[in-house]
């Protein structure tokens, strides 16, 4: 082979260099973008949330004598968890649920779980404060419903403002299993702290999918979404600090859909947008396919199925779930 004469290799210096520079200055990699942008977050106090509420959770394991009953009680009010038994015709032992609240030595309230074919179904009570409209304390009663991933649903006893009337009301139902109030904020009233599900399989697998912190309590009698209350902001940081502590490398969409919603809430919806059009996978085509009518009560589409890019998906769902974007 030739040796490179000096003219040539002057003049394939500066091509060396510049590929060199080139690759110096290549684009961050996701988790580097999100770090940098993010980098107030990276330090801020972790959120727990306190929980001194008496309790009870049970379940979940393979229980085979009938549990006995199980009480709590704050103040006046008591609630009280036993189960019901059904035998199958192969012998099999399933159990249901049973949570009976009391105030003022009254029975004002008593559901049940649903079926869930299981010996030990999962279930939690808890008598926490959290409507401030009355004078006495809330049960709060989370029962499993079962199947992948998933369920829990979710109420809330609470009185009238005089006491004179007890109702029932439904948080709603919730990926994962049953749900404890925490105070989140330190104001001694209770929240559920969840995620968005609208979120999950959104764009991605069920485990690739990032939902953004949803928090839920009940006022006046009415579950209320309380979300976006600025009291809830250091709420909110933690759990972005959370978030981009785990960036991954595959299956970014669903992860960039999670981020700007939570972006979002914390008022940076902007920025995070600019950041996702930068980074999101043009290849995928996950949760692209929409409806261009809205779809009727049996959730069928009456129209066409067309398909939209990324950015345009997320920011339909986006609107369509209450998130405000910024563009």
């Amino acid at each position: 082979m030739a040796p490179i004469s000096w003219l040539r290799l002057s003049l394939l210096l500066p091509l060396i260099f510049l590929v060199q520079q080139s690759a110096a200055h290549a684009a961050p990699s996701l988790a580097d973008a999100i770090k940098e942008a993010d980098a107030k977050y990276l330090e801020v106090p972790d959120v727990e949330g306190a929980d001194n509420a008496p309790k009870i959770e049970d379940g979940g394991g393979e229980e085979e004598e009938t549990p006995g009953l199980q009480e709590i009680a704050q103040g006046a009010v008591k609630a009280a968890l036993s189960y019901s038994e059904d035998k199958g015709e192969d012998g099999e032992i399933t159990r249901t649920p049973v949570v009976t609240v009391f105030a003022d030595g009254k029975e004002v309230a008593k559901l049940e779980g649903e079926g869930t074919g299981l010996a030990d179904p999962p279930v939690s009570v808890q008598i926490a404060e959290i409507d401030p409209g009355n004078q006495y304390p809330e049960v709060v009663v989370s029962f499993y419903t079962g199947g992948a991933h998933c369920c829990s649903v979710t109420s809330v006893i609470t009185s009238s403002a005089d006491g004179s009337a007890w109702q029932t009301v439904k948080v709603g139902e919730f990926d994962g299993g049953p749900m404890l109030a925490t105070d989140l904020n330190g104001d001694s009233r209770y929240e559920f702290q969840t995620r968005d599900n609208a979120f999950l399989y959104a764009f991605a697998c069920y485990a690739c999918s990032e939902a953004p912190l949803e928090l839920l309590t009940v006022e006046n009698g009415a579950a209320k979404n309380v979300t976006t209350d600025e009291k809830f902001k250091p709420a909110h940081a933690a759990y972005l600090k959370g978030m981009i502590s785990n960036v991954p490398d595959e299956d970014v969409n669903g992860f960039l859909a999670g981020y700007v919603g939570e972006k979002i809430l914390l008022g940076e919806g902007k920025p995070a947008w600019d950041l996702m059009l930068g980074y999101y996978d043009k290849a995928s085509d996950w949760g692209l396919e929409v409806c261009n009518q809205p779809l009727n009560e049996d959730g069928a589409c009456p129209g066409e199925e067309v398909k939209l890019t990324f950015p345009d998906a997320l920011e339909r769902m986006l609107k369509e779930n209450g998130y405000k974007v910024e563009k």
